[in-house]
């Protein structure tokens, strides 16, 4: 098995490992020729756009489940350079990837990339946002999109490491049609542990992340057929078919 098929069954932003192919060769192609300085806070849209009359839009948090922050090491095939992530991934409670976020860092390069994902489908403009606690948004731009969801970076430096191991909460916000703008909440918990710790095997983390999601799978066919199950015996719900070979 391939590192970046490993990768890719780790699921979320770990799979744009393909990220230690993809952040090395896709982020790069939409990159400047000459790195960028380290992007400051910056203000985007209002999270709650208002609408036709004046009143504004829906803002609503979506519910989900977060992995634990992982951080996973590779080469970086463009410059032959170690290169690390540390993420964390916010799925659907059936296992479907919502959003995640985490920080890609090649050895040496003072640089950093915050990438975070949301689901696709979202509006392209004017792009995504992240929220660190109450802090000033931070506005980033979409690069690229994959059927498991749509990329945006920031260029960023230690600094801004430094921050988000202090950050209790992270809110990344993606906007509907219509104006409705969807928040996915990420603890910044153990953020600073997993990227100060050693990186973990990826295959561990492959296997980990497949086995949550088939729990999960199985978690949400079971409830859908509770609900199922308590609809049709709900008062005035038709009586149900007499098993076959009954005598009436």
């Amino acid at each position: 098995m391939t590192e970046a098929t490993i990768l890719r069954r780790a699921g979320g932003l770990a799979a744009i490992v393909v990220a230690l192919g993809f952040a090395g060769s896709a982020l790069a192609q939409t990159a400047p020729a000459k790195p960028a300085a380290p992007a400051k806070p910056a203000q985007a849209a209002p999270a709650q756009p208002a609408q036709q009359g004046g009143a504004p839009a829906a803002s609503v948090a979506v519910p989900g489940i977060s992995t634990p922050w992982t951080k996973v090491c590779g080469t970086d095939q463009s410059v032959n350079k170690p290169i690390c992530m540390t993420t964390q991934d916010f799925t659907a409670e059936n296992g479907m990837p919502l959003a995640s976020a985490g920080i890609r860092e090649v050895k040496d390069d003072p640089v950093k990339k915050f990438i975070v994902s949301v689901p696709v489908g979202m509006l392209v403009q004017p792009g995504t946002r992240v929220i660190l606690d109450q802090q000033p948004p931070l506005a980033l731009k979409y690069e690229i999109c994959f059927p498991n969801g749509c990329f945006a970076s920031l260029d960023v430096n230690a600094e801004f490491v430094g921050k988000l191991k202090k950050t209790q909460m992270i809110t990344i916000q993606a906007l509907q049609m219509g104006g409705r703008t969807l928040n996915f909440q990420l603890p910044g918990k153990d953020f600073a542990k997993a990227y100060d710790g050693p990186a973990s095997d990826p295959k561990a983390v492959a296997a980990e992340r497949q086995k949550m999601a088939e729990e999960l799978q199985k978690l949400a066919q079971k409830k859908a057929e509770e609900s199922a199950a308590a609809a049709g015996a709900a008062p005035g719900a038709p009586p149900a078919a007499p098993a076959a070979g009954q005598g009436k």
